[in-house]
């Protein structure tokens, strides 16, 4: 049934392909067409297309900011001469129940300095979102709606394989976002660790639902009975590196579109239809939003390692081919420990290791380096965190 949900991320065809022109690819995206702006959802659809193609060919999510910048006319779109998105061709759009479709082709041609850090896909895991006001999901009786998001938002970054590797959906409730930000920032960084631990990944998704609510006319009113209400929905994104208890990316989200039902009846949030509905889609809207924004937040960031195992010269980290690892790759590192002082409060110690280590062995979510001329470790130890540079 999820899969009939990502509906706006389709698979890339390889076209054409040249050293000099970089390479051509095709990809569609639709979006939901909220109150009647068609400009807004053909630009949301071109961007979910573009970003698809950057995904399946490995290039940087950040270079989506040239579709903005561009000017879009009848059938091109065009853009800016510098970055990796060096043409963009409208092949076909449509309208069908105010959902926006598009069809592009797009030449990519990767840059020099694209980050380095850019080619490790980080270890990520999505934990379940949080419905703030239950009594909002009343009409309609959707309240597992925070249910299908969240997993919507985890299978969809399943799909960007080129920039995170998705380990796992955590279906429990979590001590996480705002409440327990700031002053319970102790809380908040044991739950990380915890989360770290059992999903052996650096970055948590975690989301907050903050207003599902709609208004419906009286009975009396003949609006009641033929114009469907607009209905909100509002959302709260974060992004968290557990391994290091810091907030990477706090976003809202809010849209608003038609809620085709009647005030008592119940909606079945686990079908197809209703995701195909103005009020589903623009909901998929927002989610593809967000995916991009959480690619973005991490791409460039330095992937971190949990040191699972330590040898007389070698370590074992819990990163691996997935993560971008070759075998024989020589690699720099660096270490940190994580400890609490005599006040309960949350340090870090660096510590540079002085020699290069070496990948001897690979699997998909771990390796093990070793040192280079026997070079011994030092004090490295079991759960101290390696950055990859």
């Amino acid at each position: 049934m999820i899969n009939l949900m990502l509906k706006a991320l389709f698979i890339c065809l390889l076209l054409f392909s040249g050293s000099i022109y970089g390479e051509w690819f095709e990809s569609s995206g639709s979006a939901g067409i909220i109150r009647g702006n068609i400009e807004v959802a053909r630009e949301d659809a071109v961007r979910q297309a573009v970003k698809t193609a950057l995904s399946f060919s490995g290039g940087k999510i950040s270079n989506l900011e040239q579709v903005s910048n561009g000017v879009l006319t009848e059938t091109e779109l065009i853009l800016n001469s510098e970055g990796e998105i060096k043409a963009l061709i409208i092949t076909d759009e449509q309208q069908k129940n105010n959902i926006f479709y598009v069809t592009i082709q797009v030449d990519i041609q990767p840059v020099a300095n694209t980050c380095v850090t850019a080619r490790y896909p980080k270890s990520l895991s999505v934990a379940l979102f949080k419905l703030n006001k239950p009594n909002h999901a009343v009409d309609g009786d959707i309240h597992k709606i925070n249910q299908n998001i969240s997993k919507m938002v985890y299978e969809q970054l399943k799909l960007s394989i080129n920039t995170v590797n998705v380990r796992k959906y955590v279906r429990l409730p979590m001590r996480l976002g705002e409440k327990y930000n700031g002053t319970q920032y102790n809380s908040l960084s044991d739950t990380l660790k915890t989360l770290s631990t059992q999903t052996d990944s650096q970055y948590i998704v975690y989301g907050e639902i903050n207003d599902l609510s709609v208004e419906f006319k009286s009975k009396n009113s003949l609006l009641y009975w033929f114009i469907a209400p607009p209905r909100n929905f509002n959302i709260t994104i974060y992004v968290y590196d557990a391994l290091q208890s810091e907030l990477i990316l706090k976003k809202h989200y809010i849209t608003a579109a038609k809620w085709a039902y009647n005030k008592h009846e119940k909606v079945d949030v686990d079908s197809k239809q209703f995701w195909q509905k103005e009020y589903g889609h623009a909901i998929i809207t927002i989610l593809n939003n967000i995916n991009i924004d959480i690619e973005k937040s991490i791409q460039c960031l330095t992937p971190i390692a949990k040191i699972v195992s330590v040898g007389s010269n070698s370590v074992q980290i819990n990163l691996g081919s997935r993560n971008g690892l070759t075998k024989g790759k020589v690699l720099t590192l660096s270490y940190s420990s994580n400890y609490k002082d005599q006040f309960g409060i949350e340090r870090k110690s660096e510590h540079q290791y002085e020699g290069a280590m070496k990948v001897i062995e690979l699997h998909k979510t771990s390796a093990v380096l070793r040192t280079l001329n026997n070079y011994p470790l030092g004090n490295i130890q079991i759960n101290d965190l390696a950055l990859v540079k």
